[in-house]
């Protein structure tokens, strides 16, 4: 039986004391563990009480996707990574945070971006390997919508300035803006949550088969991570990856500027057997593909 636990200290680092009466693994607050081996007994014998000490976070860490600070985000990310925590506990598919971007320069891209604020919705609980190869991230964060200008426009870009997919992902101009120019754009102080996270995608440049791995800070989604299924995209790459929860929801694959103005937008997978498309959303939220010097709308994501 486990005992009740009483907890001393406070901030992060501290220390409480849980106990227990028998060898039962003792679990803290539902996320911090500790066996027997890592206790001692008050009366020196094996049937007493075992204090263990236990590393325990300040329980204000707690706080909401949509309400917390950049600050206290920051935090809860943090203890989440360094205690083991599963912030599904406390988030879920769906949330959302608003977030304010900087300007973003037409640096390597053709289109410039007004700094203008953007809602973070959470897509996925887990999914992708952080670049550690062994560590899965807490959520797959992504752009509800794509980008606005000024009242009534689109800012849409290319995914190569040239209609190739040659080299797939990884040597896509686009790919470079996503890990670069719209990383930087994201507040200083929230640019700490987001991790390295391992992507697979299909090569292209007309293959049928075939895949590349690249580390990422942002990306745009697979053909399945959106839809589920292989429509234009390399059945290997369909193979490879699985559908983000959020896009489940038909509905959520349709992505607006403004508050109705529903668009195209990219998606990171070279269409199979043809080298000079990747995919894209239709309007309506169904599969297309078309050349990757044509304009699209941008919605990345990103790990946390």
């Amino acid at each position: 039986m486990i005992g009740k636990t009483n907890v001393g200290g406070g901030g992060s680092g501290d220390y409480g004391w849980g106990q227990y009466t028998d060898s039962s693994q003792i679990t803290f607050l539902g996320f911090v563990t500790s066996n027997k081996a890592d206790a001692y007994p008050d009366d020196g014998t094996k049937g007493g009480k075992y204090y263990v000490k236990i590393s325990q976070p300040d329980p204000t860490w707690i706080v909401t996707w949509s309400g917390g600070t950049d600050a206290q985000i920051v935090t809860m990310l943090d203890y989440a990574y360094t205690y083991g925590i599963d912030l599904s506990q406390y988030w879920s598919v769906g949330d959302e945070r608003t977030v304010a971007l900087s300007s973003m320069a037409a640096t390597g891209v053709g289109e410039s971006h007004a700094a203008q604020n953007i809602t973070l919705v959470l897509m996925n609980h887990g999914g992708k390997t952080l670049s550690d190869g062994t560590t899965a991230c807490q959520f797959i964060v992504g752009q509800k919508q794509i980008f606005n200008y000024s009242a009534n426009s689109l800012e849409a870009g290319y995914m190569n300035s040239s209609d190739t997919n040659t080299g797939g992902w990884s040597s896509s101009q686009r790919r470079a803006w996503c890990n670069n120019i719209y990383y930087n754009a994201m507040p200083s102080t929230l640019q700490p949550i987001f991790k390295q996270f391992i992507n697979t995608t299909g090569v292209g440049g007309g293959a049928t088969s075939g895949l590349q791995t690249t580390t990422d800070y942002f990306a745009l989604p697979a053909e399945k991570e959106i839809f589920g299924s292989s429509t234009y995209s390399q059945s290997d790459e369909a193979a490879a990856l699985t559908q983000f929860t959020y896009y489940a929801t038909s509905v959520n694959r349709i992505k607006c500027y403004l508050s109705s103005s529903a668009s195209y937008w990219w998606e990171r997978s070279p269409s199979s057997g043809n080298s000079g498309r990747f995919c894209f959303v239709d309007t309506d939220g169904s599969a297309a593909n078309t050349y990757a010097g044509f304009t699209r709308g941008l919605a990345p994501f990103g790990c946390i």
